[in-house]
């Protein structure tokens, strides 16, 4: 994702901001989640019913990444491409973590009914 993101957004002439946006989030997504699609003539069936949580992930760590690196975010950070490739590593862990143990930020409620 970091790479694809980081090589779009050199490549891709902007449009209106001074950096291009949307290409280079777009090509880290599905750099990101790309195999939800395999074999290819599941077409876009993965996300029928929304987006899947790797697909979230993805999407959430390429706009982060891109927008720091070609934003004043980064003014004055030394070496910021590596230092974003360790935060989004970091937040990739986090996210398969919080989804294996089916953590949510969520708060459920148990209703009681009478014949309980």
């Amino acid at each position: 994702m970091v790479k694809l993101t980081y090589l779009a957004g050199s490549q891709i002439a902007p449009s209106l901001f001074s950096f291009p946006v949307f290409g280079p989030i777009f090509c880290g997504t599905i750099a990101g989640c790309g195999g939800a699609f395999l074999p290819l003539n599941k077409g876009l069936d993965p996300i029928k019913e929304g987006l899947v949580p790797p697909a979230q992930t993805a999407f959430v760590g390429a706009l982060c990444f891109h927008l720091f690196l070609n934003t004043s975010m980064s003014d004055g950070c030394i070496d910021a491409k590596s230092k974003a490739h360790v935060h989004m590593a970091l937040f990739f862990i986090a996210a398969g973590i919080i989804n294996a143990f089916g953590l949510s930020a969520v708060k459920t409620v148990v209703v009681k009914t009478k014949e309980e």
